[in-house]
């Protein structure tokens, strides 16, 4: 019997060892799935590409462009919160964008103008100002290094739907220098971008 009870204790204690190197497994599983979706993150934002400049380089930018245009207000600092910055610059205007958090570089910069609908001739031209001057600002802060020609902002201009009649939902994609634009309406308003372009 006692020999019996001494050969049961030595079932259960191994049982639990080889119970407790299991868990130990799959701890040590659970650490290496987490460490890979974490590089898969960091993979995919490097793929995601660079405009070029950092969030320091586009409130300089930024600022410059609206000097010239005074279309919207100065920027002081963007602050950064999980890779992402909101920022109102008028009444209606938010910027907004992606940043790589390891090198400041921002990804994906972003102005949305919120809709404001009119029956009012003037209200509905200055609207449509607006918008263009918005694009034009985009393409300044994106466009430092290279020269922008008028007659290849007026092609972009065109592509993206901006100059078509106000009952046609604007929606395209055109590409300038190294920068690929989108502008596109849909509930939160016209949200005009900037990408690096891809080949």
């Amino acid at each position: 019997m006692r020999k019996q009870l001494f050969f049961m204790v030595i079932i259960l204690l191994s049982a639990s060892l080889l119970v407790s190197c299991k868990g130990d497994d799959k701890a040590k599983e659970k650490k290496d799935e987490a460490e890979t979706k974490i590089q898969q993150v960091e993979d995919k934002i490097i793929n995601l590409g660079s405009l070029g400049f950092t969030t320091d380089d586009l409130v300089k930018n930024w600022n410059e462009a609206q000097a010239e245009m005074k279309d919207s207000d100065k920027i002081d600092q963007i602050s950064v919160r999980n890779g992402e910055f909101k920022h109102d610059v008028n009444d209606g205007m938010i910027l907004e964008g992606i940043v790589n958090e390891t090198t400041n570089e921002v990804i994906r910069l972003s102005i949305v103008k919120k809709d404001m609908e009119s029956d009012n001739l003037n209200t509905t031209l200055d609207k449509y100002e607006d918008t263009i001057a918005a694009f034009f600002l985009l393409v300044a802060v994106t466009n430092t290094e290279e020269a922008v020609k008028d007659q290849d902002i007026g092609k972009v201009t065109y592509k993206l739907g901006l100059l078509r009649d106000k009952d046609k939902k604007i929606n395209g994609t055109a590409t300038l220098n190294n920068v690929t634009y989108k502008a596109e309406e849909n509930e939160r308003g016209l949200v005009l971008s900037a990408v690096e372009k891809r080949d």
